[in-house]
């Protein structure tokens, strides 16, 4: 049993990824790369194969899982965005030879027409889709937001991430999540008014909270919905994040 563990051991492949902003080395799982190990510059390259041994049965169980979530995610036939209320179809050429634009009437949304062959390529494709989508309408958003509030802020980034919707930076720079999107607009609205309070207030001290509630007094219900919406973002999209 103890050469066959000592072989599988052997037979786990990762790519390594020095980090100058990690503070310990990690193991993670890329959703098409496979593992990987994250270390700090002084981390000791003689022990990432004893790191990597000792999380082996943990890595295995994760890229079978991975594997498995793989082969059952389905890609919409259209993509339906909760901040706005709109649904536009998705056609996938590797599905058929040509594309008729005239099925679509003059009143329905031009589709997004998606030609990437692997599954990692669609993913990407409808990511970017997203991802402008949110650029056009969020920043929007957020002026009209500070412009009500009279919270300033200095700059806005829209980012893809796993586990955040937003952050302020001590320079007043406000990052969204492009997910948001897949959120009713009213949560959307009181994300941004958590983030603008903290160009005020770089914490969640009691001044914080009372200034939020002075823009938003009824923050509590939001707060509560806003940390179950990530069930909202569609498992496709989440495939493709790892950070």
């Amino acid at each position: 049993m103890a050469d066959d563990e000592t072989e599988s051991q052997r037979e786990l492949q990762w790519q390594l990824r020095v980090s100058p902003r990690a503070r310990y080395a990690k193991l993670q799982i890329r959703p098409y790369g496979g593992l990987e190990v994250v270390i700090p510059p002084r981390f000791p390259r003689a022990e990432i194969p004893f790191l990597v041994a000792k999380h082996a049965a943990w890595a295995r169980h994760q890229l079978d899982k991975q594997a498995r979530l793989r082969q059952s995610i389905r890609l919409p036939q259209h993509l339906n965005l909760a901040f706005d209320n709109s649904s536009t179809p998705v056609h996938y050429t590797s599905q058929s030879l040509a594309f008729n634009f005239d099925l679509f009437s003059d009143l329905s949304p031009q589709p997004i027409v998606i030609e990437g062959s692997s599954q990692q390529e669609q993913i990407g494709q409808l990511r970017a889709w997203i991802r402008r989508r949110a650029r056009e309408l969020l920043p929007q958003l957020l002026h009209e937001v500070s412009r009500q509030t009279g919270l300033e802020f200095k700059r806005v980034t829209i980012r893809s991430q796993k586990t955040r919707w937003g952050s302020c930076s001590s320079r007043g720079h406000i990052s969204l999540n492009d997910q948001l999107l897949f959120l009713p607009a009213q949560t959307v609205e009181y994300l941004m008014i958590h983030e603008l309070c903290h160009t005020r207030h770089l914490n969640h001290s009691r001044n914080f909270w009372e200034l939020v509630e002075s823009r938003c007094p009824d923050y509590r219900s939001h707060e509560k919905l806003l940390s179950r919406s990530r069930d909202l973002v569609p498992e496709w999209f989440q495939m493709d994040l790892f950070s």
